[in-house]
């Protein structure tokens, strides 16, 4: 497993009428996670379709246990657990920086590896060798 903490405030414009953070703005966070994750892992989405590989998501899910308010700071826990031929797994905890026992969202995320012309492809070696040396050295 390799895991990445991504910190960020919820902004004014993330919340809706009742004062907590609208649903859709979970999955904006997954995607600033998932990409700041990938520059831990030494790359970037532009290099990869630089390429020819792509990385749609194919499938996603989003839990809400609790919701967050203006300003409040969180982390979101990003993991990857589960790496198949042609397909990644992203997983994400969202927890308030003031509580970091509480859970506020659980989110996952499925990308599919495939070329610019759609056709899927195995997950890029240049990937995989960068995932298994943090998962290494996350496990220590």
């Amino acid at each position: 497993m390799f895991s990445f903490n991504y910190r960020f405030k919820v902004r004014y414009k993330d919340i809706d009428q009742m004062g907590v953070m609208y649903y859709s703005r979970y999955y904006e966070y997954y995607e600033a996670a998932r990409t700041d994750m990938m520059r831990d892992l030494g790359l970037t989405y532009k290099e990869l379709e630089q390429q020819g590989i792509m990385m749609p998501v194919v499938h996603s899910e989003s839990d809400y246990m609790a919701g967050p308010g203006f300003d409040d700071h969180l982390t979101c826990i990003t993991e990857v657990k589960e790496i198949l031929n042609n397909k990644m797994v992203i997983f994400y905890t969202l927890v308030n920086d003031n509580e970091p026992t509480r859970i506020i969202n659980r989110g996952k995320t499925v990308h599919a590896f495939v070329k610019m012309n759609g056709k899927p492809t195995r997950i890029p070696e240049i990937l995989r060798r960068a995932l298994e040396g943090k998962w290494s050295t996350n496990n220590e």
